[in-house]
Protein backbone atom coordinates (compact mmCIF):
# COMPACT_ATOMS: atom_id res chain seq x y z
CA UNK A 1 0.00 0.00 0.00
CA UNK A 2 1.71 2.89 -0.95
CA UNK A 3 -0.57 5.43 0.22
CA UNK A 4 0.89 6.45 3.91
CA UNK A 5 -0.58 4.88 6.60
CA UNK A 6 1.48 5.99 9.07
CA UNK A 7 -0.58 7.28 11.98
CA UNK A 8 0.86 7.69 15.31
CA UNK A 9 1.58 4.37 16.88
CA UNK A 10 -0.46 6.22 20.29
CA UNK A 11 -3.41 7.09 18.32
CA UNK A 12 -3.59 3.51 17.28
CA UNK A 13 -3.66 1.80 20.76
CA UNK A 14 -6.16 -0.43 21.46
CA UNK A 15 -6.81 -1.80 18.53
CA UNK A 16 -9.03 -5.09 18.08
CA UNK A 17 -11.10 -4.87 15.39
CA UNK A 18 -19.72 -10.33 4.00
CA UNK A 19 -20.00 -9.98 0.01
CA UNK A 20 -21.67 -10.67 -3.21
CA UNK A 21 -20.65 -10.30 -6.53
CA UNK A 22 -20.84 -6.85 -7.41
CA UNK A 23 -22.77 -6.04 -10.65
CA UNK A 24 -21.27 -3.51 -13.20
CA UNK A 25 -20.00 -0.26 -12.08
CA UNK A 26 -19.78 0.24 -8.10
CA UNK A 27 -19.00 3.30 -6.92
CA UNK A 28 -15.99 5.78 -6.89
CA UNK A 29 -12.60 5.15 -4.93
CA UNK A 30 -10.61 7.39 -2.47
CA UNK A 31 -7.21 8.25 -3.74
CA UNK A 32 -5.43 8.85 -0.31
CA UNK A 33 -2.13 7.61 0.30
CA UNK A 34 -1.74 4.21 1.93
CA UNK A 35 1.27 4.19 4.37
CA UNK A 36 1.67 1.68 7.39
CA UNK A 37 0.50 3.33 10.95
CA UNK A 38 3.61 4.73 12.42
CA UNK A 39 5.09 2.15 15.44
CA UNK A 40 7.98 2.39 17.61
CA UNK A 41 10.15 -0.49 19.16
CA UNK A 42 8.85 0.10 22.55
CA UNK A 43 5.14 0.46 21.10
CA UNK A 44 3.16 -2.93 21.27
CA UNK A 45 1.18 -1.17 18.37
CA UNK A 46 1.60 0.10 14.65
CA UNK A 47 2.45 3.11 13.25
CA UNK A 48 -4.33 -4.19 1.69
CA UNK A 49 -20.44 -18.70 -16.53
CA UNK A 50 -18.29 -21.27 -18.23
CA UNK A 51 -15.53 -22.51 -15.59
CA UNK A 52 -12.29 -22.35 -16.64
CA UNK A 53 -9.58 -24.56 -15.17
CA UNK A 54 -5.93 -22.89 -14.78
CA UNK A 55 -3.02 -25.37 -13.95
CA UNK A 56 -1.38 -23.89 -11.07
CA UNK A 57 2.38 -24.11 -11.05
CA UNK A 58 3.79 -27.43 -9.12
CA UNK A 59 5.42 -25.71 -6.21
CA UNK A 60 8.98 -27.25 -5.18
CA UNK A 61 7.22 -29.46 -2.65
CA UNK A 62 8.01 -32.39 -4.36
CA UNK A 63 12.39 -31.52 -3.00
CA UNK A 64 11.79 -28.77 -1.16
CA UNK A 65 15.65 -29.20 -0.45
CA UNK A 66 16.91 -29.00 -3.84
CA UNK A 67 19.03 -25.64 -4.92
CA UNK A 68 16.92 -22.90 -6.47
CA UNK A 69 14.76 -20.24 -6.21
CA UNK A 70 11.95 -21.01 -3.67
CA UNK A 71 9.65 -18.13 -2.58
CA UNK A 72 10.21 -16.10 -6.10
CA UNK A 73 7.91 -12.79 -5.70
CA UNK A 74 5.16 -11.36 -3.43
CA UNK A 75 2.86 -14.75 -2.92
CA UNK A 76 5.13 -17.34 -4.02
CA UNK A 77 4.14 -17.57 -7.98
CA UNK A 78 2.52 -15.88 -10.96
CA UNK A 79 -0.66 -16.78 -9.42
CA UNK A 80 0.25 -15.48 -5.86
CA UNK A 81 -1.01 -19.01 -4.76
CA UNK A 82 1.93 -20.57 -3.17
CA UNK A 83 3.24 -19.64 0.64
CA UNK A 84 5.89 -22.19 1.30
CA UNK A 85 6.15 -25.88 2.43
CA UNK A 86 5.19 -27.70 5.68
CA UNK A 87 5.10 -28.92 8.03
CA UNK A 88 3.34 -25.69 9.95
CA UNK A 89 4.73 -25.55 13.14
CA UNK A 90 1.87 -25.80 16.06
CA UNK A 91 3.88 -24.36 18.47
CA UNK A 92 5.90 -20.90 18.36
CA UNK A 93 9.44 -20.03 20.14
CA UNK A 94 11.28 -17.55 18.72
CA UNK A 95 14.00 -19.47 16.86
CA UNK A 96 15.85 -15.92 16.00
CA UNK A 97 15.25 -12.63 15.53
CA UNK A 98 17.61 -10.24 13.41
CA UNK A 99 17.33 -6.19 14.17
CA UNK A 100 15.83 -4.22 11.04
CA UNK A 101 15.88 -1.34 13.02
CA UNK A 102 14.07 2.06 11.64
CA UNK A 103 14.28 4.52 9.12
CA UNK A 104 12.91 8.02 8.14
CA UNK A 105 10.30 8.65 5.80
CA UNK A 106 7.93 11.22 4.63
CA UNK A 107 4.51 12.13 6.93
CA UNK A 108 1.54 13.00 5.45
CA UNK A 109 -1.80 14.24 6.07
CA UNK A 110 -3.44 13.97 9.63
CA UNK A 111 -0.55 11.76 11.01
CA UNK A 112 1.56 14.61 10.28
CA UNK A 113 1.96 15.44 14.39
CA UNK A 114 4.97 14.04 15.00
CA UNK A 115 6.26 15.36 11.71
CA UNK A 116 5.46 18.39 12.34
CA UNK A 117 8.16 18.40 15.37
CA UNK A 118 10.59 16.63 13.19
CA UNK A 119 10.68 18.85 9.57
CA UNK A 120 8.02 16.31 7.98
CA UNK A 121 9.71 13.20 8.64
CA UNK A 122 8.98 10.03 10.97
CA UNK A 123 10.30 7.24 11.69
CA UNK A 124 9.30 3.71 11.06
CA UNK A 125 10.48 0.22 12.32
CA UNK A 126 10.77 -3.33 11.46
CA UNK A 127 8.96 -4.21 8.45
CA UNK A 128 5.47 -3.02 7.15
CA UNK A 129 2.67 -4.09 4.34
CA UNK A 130 3.58 -6.46 2.48
CA UNK A 131 7.04 -7.15 3.43
CA UNK A 132 7.02 -10.83 2.74
CA UNK A 133 10.47 -12.29 1.66
CA UNK A 134 11.56 -14.44 -0.64
CA UNK A 135 13.76 -17.55 -0.17
CA UNK A 136 16.61 -19.03 -1.78
CA UNK A 137 18.15 -22.64 -1.22
CA UNK A 138 21.70 -22.00 -2.16
CA UNK A 139 24.25 -24.93 -2.09
CA UNK A 140 21.97 -26.36 0.81
CA UNK A 141 21.47 -23.49 2.74
CA UNK A 142 18.48 -21.79 3.10
CA UNK A 143 18.63 -17.47 2.65
CA UNK A 144 15.89 -14.56 2.73
CA UNK A 145 15.64 -11.61 0.83
CA UNK A 146 13.75 -9.11 2.86
CA UNK A 147 13.30 -4.81 3.04
CA UNK A 148 13.20 -3.02 5.65
CA UNK A 149 12.02 0.13 6.82
CA UNK A 150 15.31 1.12 8.22
CA UNK A 151 16.00 1.05 4.20
CA UNK A 152 17.74 -1.64 3.88
CA UNK A 153 17.36 -4.49 1.75
CA UNK A 154 18.77 -7.97 3.32
CA UNK A 155 20.22 -10.95 2.49
CA UNK A 156 19.79 -13.15 5.59
CA UNK A 157 20.69 -16.56 6.60
CA UNK A 158 17.53 -18.34 7.32
CA UNK A 159 18.98 -20.88 10.15
CA UNK A 160 20.49 -18.49 11.65
CA UNK A 161 18.92 -14.71 11.18
CA UNK A 162 22.90 -13.13 10.66
CA UNK A 163 22.80 -10.57 7.51
CA UNK A 164 24.66 -12.02 4.69
CA UNK A 165 24.83 -8.25 2.61
CA UNK A 166 22.70 -5.46 3.28
CA UNK A 167 22.31 -2.84 -0.06
CA UNK A 168 20.77 0.30 1.30
CA UNK A 169 17.83 2.59 -0.66
CA UNK A 170 16.98 6.10 -0.34
CA UNK A 171 13.73 5.68 1.56
CA UNK A 172 11.40 2.47 3.74
CA UNK A 173 11.26 -0.48 1.44
CA UNK A 174 7.47 -1.67 1.98
CA UNK A 175 7.39 -4.29 -1.18
CA UNK A 176 7.89 -7.70 -1.39
CA UNK A 177 11.09 -8.83 -3.04
CA UNK A 178 11.17 -10.52 -6.03
CA UNK A 179 14.07 -13.26 -7.34
CA UNK A 180 14.62 -13.78 -11.04
CA UNK A 181 17.28 -16.07 -13.09
CA UNK A 182 19.28 -15.07 -15.53
CA UNK A 183 17.96 -17.54 -18.21
CA UNK A 184 20.84 -17.74 -19.74
CA UNK A 185 22.51 -19.22 -16.65
CA UNK A 186 19.36 -20.69 -14.49
CA UNK A 187 21.21 -22.40 -11.69
CA UNK A 188 23.42 -20.10 -11.24
CA UNK A 189 22.63 -18.19 -7.78
CA UNK A 190 25.71 -15.68 -8.82
CA UNK A 191 23.31 -14.38 -12.21
CA UNK A 192 20.30 -14.27 -9.45
CA UNK A 193 18.51 -10.54 -9.12
CA UNK A 194 16.59 -9.66 -6.44
CA UNK A 195 13.71 -6.91 -7.20
CA UNK A 196 12.07 -4.64 -5.11
CA UNK A 197 10.93 -0.90 -4.53
CA UNK A 198 10.83 1.39 -2.00
CA UNK A 199 8.99 4.81 -0.96
CA UNK A 200 10.59 7.56 -3.68
CA UNK A 201 13.13 9.05 -1.04
CA UNK A 202 11.84 11.57 1.14
CA UNK A 203 12.32 14.80 1.49
CA UNK A 204 13.19 14.58 -1.88
CA UNK A 205 10.24 16.79 -3.98
CA UNK A 206 7.54 14.41 -5.80
CA UNK A 207 8.97 16.34 -8.90
CA UNK A 208 12.45 15.45 -8.69
CA UNK A 209 14.10 14.33 -12.04
CA UNK A 210 16.01 11.20 -10.41
CA UNK A 211 13.72 9.19 -8.54
CA UNK A 212 14.04 5.60 -9.32
CA UNK A 213 12.26 3.75 -6.17
CA UNK A 214 12.61 0.16 -7.82
CA UNK A 215 15.78 -1.43 -8.45
CA UNK A 216 17.70 -4.31 -9.18
CA UNK A 217 20.52 -6.42 -6.77
CA UNK A 218 22.81 -8.97 -7.17
CA UNK A 219 21.70 -12.00 -5.17
CA UNK A 220 25.63 -12.87 -4.79
CA UNK A 221 27.03 -9.55 -3.71
CA UNK A 222 24.14 -6.81 -2.82
CA UNK A 223 25.41 -4.92 -5.19
CA UNK A 224 23.39 -2.71 -7.59
CA UNK A 225 22.83 -3.34 -11.17
CA UNK A 226 20.06 -1.08 -12.03
CA UNK A 227 17.55 1.34 -10.91
CA UNK A 228 13.84 1.84 -12.81
CA UNK A 229 12.65 5.40 -12.65
CA UNK A 230 9.37 6.29 -11.64
CA UNK A 231 7.88 8.89 -14.18
CA UNK A 232 6.19 12.09 -12.46
CA UNK A 233 2.18 11.66 -13.74
CA UNK A 234 -1.33 13.03 -12.15
CA UNK A 235 -0.66 10.37 -9.46
CA UNK A 236 0.46 12.11 -6.20
CA UNK A 237 2.93 9.11 -5.43
CA UNK A 238 6.42 8.02 -6.89
CA UNK A 239 7.09 4.87 -4.70
CA UNK A 240 7.06 1.46 -5.76
CA UNK A 241 5.25 -1.16 -3.30
CA UNK A 242 4.20 -3.91 -5.63
CA UNK A 243 6.21 -7.32 -5.94
CA UNK A 244 7.50 -8.17 -9.34
CA UNK A 245 5.72 -10.87 -11.59
CA UNK A 246 8.17 -13.22 -13.31
CA UNK A 247 6.83 -14.22 -16.76
CA UNK A 248 9.50 -16.15 -18.81
CA UNK A 249 12.59 -14.37 -19.48
CA UNK A 250 10.98 -10.90 -18.22
CA UNK A 251 9.34 -9.30 -15.21
CA UNK A 252 5.72 -7.04 -15.17
CA UNK A 253 6.67 -4.22 -12.30
CA UNK A 254 4.13 -1.49 -11.54
CA UNK A 255 5.29 1.96 -9.97
CA UNK A 256 3.48 3.91 -8.13
CA UNK A 257 2.62 6.68 -10.64
CA UNK A 258 0.49 4.54 -12.65
CA UNK A 259 3.27 2.91 -15.02
CA UNK A 260 3.50 -1.00 -15.74
CA UNK A 261 6.15 -2.29 -17.08
CA UNK A 262 7.26 -5.45 -18.78
CA UNK A 263 11.57 -5.47 -18.92
CA UNK A 264 14.41 -7.67 -19.11
CA UNK A 265 16.05 -7.58 -16.20
CA UNK A 266 18.62 -8.66 -17.63
CA UNK A 267 19.28 -5.99 -20.41
CA UNK A 268 20.64 -2.55 -19.66
CA UNK A 269 21.23 0.96 -20.96
CA UNK A 270 22.06 4.03 -19.04
CA UNK A 271 20.57 6.05 -17.29
CA UNK A 272 21.74 9.83 -15.04
CA UNK A 273 24.82 7.91 -14.22
CA UNK A 274 23.40 4.47 -13.72
CA UNK A 275 22.46 1.82 -15.35
CA UNK A 276 18.54 1.10 -16.03
CA UNK A 277 16.61 -1.85 -17.37
CA UNK A 278 15.31 -2.18 -20.81
CA UNK A 279 11.88 -1.47 -21.15
CA UNK A 280 9.84 -3.85 -23.72
CA UNK A 281 6.63 -2.88 -23.46
CA UNK A 282 4.45 -0.23 -20.93
CA UNK A 283 1.12 0.71 -20.32
CA UNK A 284 -0.33 3.94 -18.02
CA UNK A 285 -2.86 3.21 -16.33
CA UNK A 286 -4.51 6.08 -13.93
CA UNK A 287 -8.17 5.29 -14.31
CA UNK A 288 -10.73 7.32 -15.79
CA UNK A 289 -12.87 10.44 -15.27
CA UNK A 290 -14.71 8.68 -12.99
CA UNK A 291 -12.00 8.87 -10.64
CA UNK A 292 -11.63 12.65 -10.86
CA UNK A 293 -12.67 13.05 -7.13
CA UNK A 294 -9.48 10.81 -6.22
CA UNK A 295 -7.35 13.74 -6.51
CA UNK A 296 -4.29 12.31 -7.15
CA UNK A 297 -4.83 8.91 -5.27
CA UNK A 298 -4.48 6.80 -8.77
CA UNK A 299 -1.77 4.79 -7.19
CA UNK A 300 -0.61 1.36 -8.50
CA UNK A 301 0.85 -0.23 -5.72
CA UNK A 302 -0.94 -3.87 -5.93
CA UNK A 303 1.44 -6.99 -7.56
CA UNK A 304 0.26 -8.06 -11.00
CA UNK A 305 -1.06 -11.40 -11.28
CA UNK A 306 -0.99 -13.73 -14.31
CA UNK A 307 -3.79 -15.81 -15.44
CA UNK A 308 -4.15 -17.21 -18.90
CA UNK A 309 -2.28 -15.07 -21.68
CA UNK A 310 -3.39 -11.90 -19.61
CA UNK A 311 -2.25 -9.98 -16.88
CA UNK A 312 -4.79 -8.56 -13.91
CA UNK A 313 -3.68 -5.89 -11.55
CA UNK A 314 -5.32 -3.88 -9.01
CA UNK A 315 -5.10 -0.30 -8.94
CA UNK A 316 -5.91 2.81 -6.85
CA UNK A 317 -8.01 4.33 -9.28
CA UNK A 318 -10.41 1.72 -8.98
CA UNK A 319 -10.07 -0.47 -11.62
CA UNK A 320 -9.14 -4.33 -12.15
CA UNK A 321 -6.89 -3.98 -15.21
CA UNK A 322 -6.63 -7.20 -17.22
CA UNK A 323 -4.12 -6.65 -19.85
CA UNK A 324 -2.21 -8.78 -22.72
CA UNK A 325 0.87 -10.40 -20.97
CA UNK A 326 3.14 -9.77 -24.04
CA UNK A 327 1.54 -6.36 -25.41
CA UNK A 328 0.00 -4.59 -22.24
CA UNK A 329 -2.50 -4.05 -24.52
CA UNK A 330 -5.83 -3.31 -22.22
CA UNK A 331 -7.80 -5.64 -23.25
CA UNK A 332 -9.94 -5.75 -19.76
CA UNK A 333 -11.27 -3.46 -17.54
CA UNK A 334 -13.61 -3.49 -14.35
CA UNK A 335 -14.65 -0.50 -12.22
CA UNK A 336 -15.07 -0.99 -8.85
CA UNK A 337 -14.51 2.43 -7.38
CA UNK A 338 -12.85 1.80 -3.96
CA UNK A 339 -9.37 2.71 -3.62
CA UNK A 340 -7.86 -1.00 -3.96
CA UNK A 341 -4.53 -1.74 -2.26
CA UNK A 342 -4.49 -5.54 -1.90
CA UNK A 343 -3.49 -7.64 -4.33
CA UNK A 344 -5.23 -10.00 -6.94
CA UNK A 345 -4.85 -13.30 -6.64
CA UNK A 346 -6.30 -16.00 -9.49
CA UNK A 347 -7.72 -19.43 -8.45
CA UNK A 348 -7.61 -22.51 -9.85
CA UNK A 349 -11.33 -22.52 -11.28
CA UNK A 350 -9.62 -19.47 -13.33
CA UNK A 351 -11.65 -16.55 -11.20
CA UNK A 352 -10.01 -13.50 -9.26
CA UNK A 353 -9.82 -12.41 -5.53
CA UNK A 354 -9.96 -8.94 -5.10
CA UNK A 355 -9.64 -6.92 -2.02
CA UNK A 356 -11.33 -4.37 -1.41
CA UNK A 357 -11.24 -1.13 0.90
CA UNK A 358 -14.39 1.11 2.59
CA UNK A 359 -13.30 4.21 0.43
CA UNK A 360 -15.49 6.00 -1.66
CA UNK A 361 -18.27 3.65 -2.19
CA UNK A 362 -21.48 3.83 -0.48
CA UNK A 363 -21.65 0.18 0.92
CA UNK A 364 -18.80 -2.06 3.04
CA UNK A 365 -15.44 -2.95 1.72
CA UNK A 366 -14.75 -6.32 1.61
CA UNK A 367 -13.73 -9.40 -0.92
CA UNK A 368 -15.11 -9.37 -4.04
CA UNK A 369 -15.17 -12.59 -6.94
CA UNK A 370 -14.35 -11.96 -10.44
CA UNK A 371 -14.93 -14.07 -13.37
CA UNK A 372 -12.74 -12.57 -16.20
CA UNK A 373 -13.67 -14.93 -19.16
CA UNK A 374 -16.96 -13.26 -18.94
CA UNK A 375 -17.58 -9.61 -20.17
CA UNK A 376 -17.02 -6.98 -17.56
CA UNK A 377 -20.41 -5.91 -16.94
CA UNK A 378 -21.16 -9.45 -15.95
CA UNK A 379 -18.47 -10.74 -14.40
CA UNK A 380 -19.52 -10.55 -11.11
CA UNK A 381 -19.54 -13.69 -9.03
CA UNK A 382 -20.08 -12.70 -5.74
CA UNK A 383 -18.87 -10.54 -2.36
CA UNK A 384 -18.39 -11.21 0.69
CA UNK A 385 -18.36 -7.89 2.88
CA UNK A 386 -16.58 -6.61 6.09
CA UNK A 387 -17.63 -4.42 9.15
CA UNK A 388 -16.97 -1.16 8.75
CA UNK A 389 -14.45 0.02 11.39
CA UNK A 390 -12.71 3.73 11.69
CA UNK A 391 -8.89 2.38 12.25
CA UNK A 392 -6.31 4.75 11.11
CA UNK A 393 -6.92 6.28 7.99
CA UNK A 394 -9.08 3.45 6.98
CA UNK A 395 -13.48 2.96 7.52
CA UNK A 396 -13.18 -0.82 6.67
CA UNK A 397 -12.60 -3.09 4.06
CA UNK A 398 -9.76 -5.60 3.09
CA UNK A 399 -6.50 -3.78 2.83
CA UNK A 400 -4.22 -7.25 2.57
CA UNK A 401 -4.61 -9.80 -0.09
CA UNK A 402 -6.72 -13.10 0.04
CA UNK A 403 -4.25 -16.97 0.58
CA UNK A 404 -6.09 -19.91 -1.37
CA UNK A 405 -5.43 -23.61 -0.56
CA UNK A 406 -5.15 -24.35 -4.56
CA UNK A 407 -1.24 -25.01 -4.28
CA UNK A 408 -1.98 -27.60 -0.93
CA UNK A 409 -5.04 -30.10 -2.18
CA UNK A 410 -2.95 -32.62 -4.60
CA UNK A 411 -5.97 -35.27 -4.00
CA UNK A 412 -8.71 -32.96 -4.51
CA UNK A 413 -9.83 -34.04 -1.71
CA UNK A 414 -10.86 -30.70 0.29
CA UNK A 415 -12.73 -27.65 -0.74
CA UNK A 416 -11.41 -24.81 -1.94
CA UNK A 417 -10.89 -22.17 0.68
CA UNK A 418 -9.75 -18.87 0.93
CA UNK A 419 -8.31 -16.55 3.71
CA UNK A 420 -8.10 -13.08 4.14
CA UNK A 421 -7.98 -10.37 7.57
CA UNK A 422 -9.65 -7.31 7.35
CA UNK A 423 -9.62 -3.70 9.31
CA UNK A 424 -12.83 -4.80 10.95
CA UNK A 425 -10.61 -7.25 13.14
CA UNK A 426 -11.08 -10.31 11.88
CA UNK A 427 -9.82 -13.39 10.33
CA UNK A 428 -12.05 -14.94 7.61
CA UNK A 429 -11.80 -18.43 5.92
CA UNK A 430 -15.11 -19.11 2.78
CA UNK A 431 -15.47 -21.71 0.63
CA UNK A 432 -14.62 -19.30 -2.46
CA UNK A 433 -16.22 -21.92 -4.83
CA UNK A 434 -19.84 -22.32 -3.16
CA UNK A 435 -22.09 -19.72 -2.42
CA UNK A 436 -24.96 -19.23 1.02
CA UNK A 437 -28.56 -18.92 0.65
CA UNK A 438 -28.39 -15.69 1.68
CA UNK A 439 -27.47 -12.46 -0.58
CA UNK A 440 -25.95 -9.13 0.50
CA UNK A 441 -25.57 -5.68 -0.95
CA UNK A 442 -22.98 -5.02 -3.15
CA UNK A 443 -19.80 -2.36 -2.79
CA UNK A 444 -22.33 0.56 -4.18
CA UNK A 445 -24.97 -1.22 -2.28
CA UNK A 446 -26.33 -3.37 -5.67
CA UNK A 447 -29.13 -5.71 -4.52
CA UNK A 448 -28.87 -9.35 -4.01
CA UNK A 449 -25.55 -10.66 -4.82
CA UNK A 450 -24.50 -13.77 -4.12
CA UNK A 451 -21.75 -14.19 -0.83
CA UNK A 452 -19.24 -17.51 -0.39
CA UNK A 453 -20.12 -19.69 2.70
CA UNK A 454 -18.27 -18.75 5.56
CA UNK A 455 -16.39 -21.62 7.47
CA UNK A 456 -14.58 -19.67 10.02
CA UNK A 457 -14.29 -16.19 11.83
CA UNK A 458 -12.13 -15.75 14.42
CA UNK A 459 -11.25 -11.38 16.00
CA UNK A 460 -7.20 -10.98 15.48
CA UNK A 461 -7.33 -7.67 16.14
CA UNK A 462 -7.64 -6.06 12.71
CA UNK A 463 -4.63 -6.47 10.01
CA UNK A 464 -3.51 -5.12 6.66
CA UNK A 465 -1.20 -8.29 6.81
CA UNK A 466 -2.13 -11.56 4.55
CA UNK A 467 -2.61 -14.96 6.17
CA UNK A 468 -1.59 -17.72 4.21
CA UNK A 469 -2.94 -21.24 3.76
CA UNK A 470 -0.10 -23.83 3.77
CA UNK A 471 -0.90 -27.38 3.69
CA UNK A 472 -4.15 -27.79 6.25
CA UNK A 473 -3.28 -24.79 8.26
CA UNK A 474 -3.52 -21.11 8.17
CA UNK A 475 -0.53 -18.52 9.81
CA UNK A 476 -2.29 -15.45 10.84
CA UNK A 477 -0.95 -11.68 12.38
CA UNK A 478 -2.15 -8.26 12.45
CA UNK A 479 -2.41 -5.20 15.01
CA UNK A 480 -3.80 -7.94 18.18
CA UNK A 481 0.24 -8.67 18.37
CA UNK A 482 -0.28 -11.79 17.90
CA UNK A 483 1.08 -14.43 15.21
CA UNK A 484 -1.21 -17.55 15.31
CA UNK A 485 -1.47 -20.72 13.83
CA UNK A 486 -4.64 -22.11 13.27
CA UNK A 487 -5.06 -26.16 11.84
CA UNK A 488 -8.00 -26.99 8.84
CA UNK A 489 -9.42 -30.77 10.05
CA UNK A 490 -12.12 -32.64 7.72
CA UNK A 491 -14.59 -34.78 8.71
CA UNK A 492 -17.72 -36.86 7.38
CA UNK A 493 -20.39 -34.14 6.37
CA UNK A 494 -22.54 -32.83 8.72
CA UNK A 495 -20.24 -33.63 11.39
CA UNK A 496 -18.64 -31.02 14.07
CA UNK A 497 -17.84 -27.45 11.82
CA UNK A 498 -19.24 -26.35 7.88
CA UNK A 499 -20.53 -28.92 5.39
CA UNK A 500 -19.42 -27.94 1.96
CA UNK A 501 -18.05 -29.71 -1.33
CA UNK A 502 -14.95 -30.80 -1.91
CA UNK A 503 -13.01 -30.46 -5.35
CA UNK A 504 -13.74 -34.11 -6.02
CA UNK A 505 -17.30 -33.51 -5.44
CA UNK A 506 -17.67 -35.26 -2.05
CA UNK A 507 -19.15 -33.18 1.16
CA UNK A 508 -17.08 -32.63 3.69
CA UNK A 509 -17.23 -31.19 7.01
CA UNK A 510 -14.59 -28.49 7.54
CA UNK A 511 -13.13 -27.52 11.62
CA UNK A 512 -10.73 -24.61 12.07
CA UNK A 513 -9.29 -24.14 15.72
CA UNK A 514 -6.33 -21.73 16.82
CA UNK A 515 -3.19 -24.06 18.00
CA UNK A 516 -0.92 -21.72 18.48
CA UNK A 517 0.13 -18.03 19.19
CA UNK A 518 3.05 -16.10 19.73
CA UNK A 519 2.86 -12.20 20.98
CA UNK A 520 5.38 -10.49 20.13
CA UNK A 521 6.36 -6.77 20.77
CA UNK A 522 5.11 -4.73 18.00
CA UNK A 523 2.22 -5.17 15.80
CA UNK A 524 2.56 -7.16 12.37
CA UNK A 525 1.75 -5.55 9.23
CA UNK A 526 4.25 -8.18 6.78
CA UNK A 527 2.83 -11.51 5.06
CA UNK A 528 4.41 -14.24 6.61
CA UNK A 529 6.04 -17.57 4.67
CA UNK A 530 6.46 -21.07 6.18
CA UNK A 531 9.29 -23.27 5.20
CA UNK A 532 9.60 -26.79 6.41
CA UNK A 533 8.47 -25.94 10.29
CA UNK A 534 9.50 -22.32 10.46
CA UNK A 535 7.32 -19.29 10.19
CA UNK A 536 9.24 -15.86 9.52
CA UNK A 537 7.36 -12.88 9.58
CA UNK A 538 8.62 -9.27 10.16
CA UNK A 539 7.11 -6.80 12.76
CA UNK A 540 6.85 -3.32 13.49
CA UNK A 541 8.63 -3.88 17.24
CA UNK A 542 11.97 -2.94 14.50
CA UNK A 543 12.95 -7.16 14.28
CA UNK A 544 12.24 -9.88 12.17
CA UNK A 545 11.76 -13.09 13.40
CA UNK A 546 12.04 -16.92 13.22
CA UNK A 547 9.66 -18.89 14.73
CA UNK A 548 8.76 -22.44 15.38
CA UNK A 549 9.47 -25.57 17.45
CA UNK A 550 12.67 -25.60 19.20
Amino acid sequence: MSRCRSAAARLILGLALFAAAAGVALGLWQARAVRPPLARPETPLPSVLPTVTVEIPQPPQADPDADGIKIATFLGNETRSFYGVGPVPERLEVIWKARIGGGTTGGTGKRSAEASKTGGMVTWYGTGWTGQPALVRENGRLYLLIGGFDHGLRKIDAATGATVWRYEYDDVIKGSPAVVADPAAPEDPSRYLVMTGSRRGFPRSITAPDIAPFRGVWYATGEEAWRLPAPHTRSYSRDADGSALIVGRHAIVGVESGYLYRLDPYATEPWRGYAKPRILREALLLGDARSANHGGNLVLESSPVLLGDRVYVASGAGHVYGLDAGTLELEWDFYIGSDLDGTVVATDDGRLLVPVEKQYIRGHGGVLMLDPSRPPEQAAVWFFPTGDRAFADWQGGVIGSCSVNDAYDPDRSRPRLAAFSAIDGNLYVVAYDQTATQTVAGPNLERGLATPVLVYKDSIGGAISTPIIVDDHVVAAGYGNTVSVYRISYGPPDGEGVTVKARSGERVSVRVERVASFRGGGSYESTPIVWQGRIYIGSRDGYFYCLGER
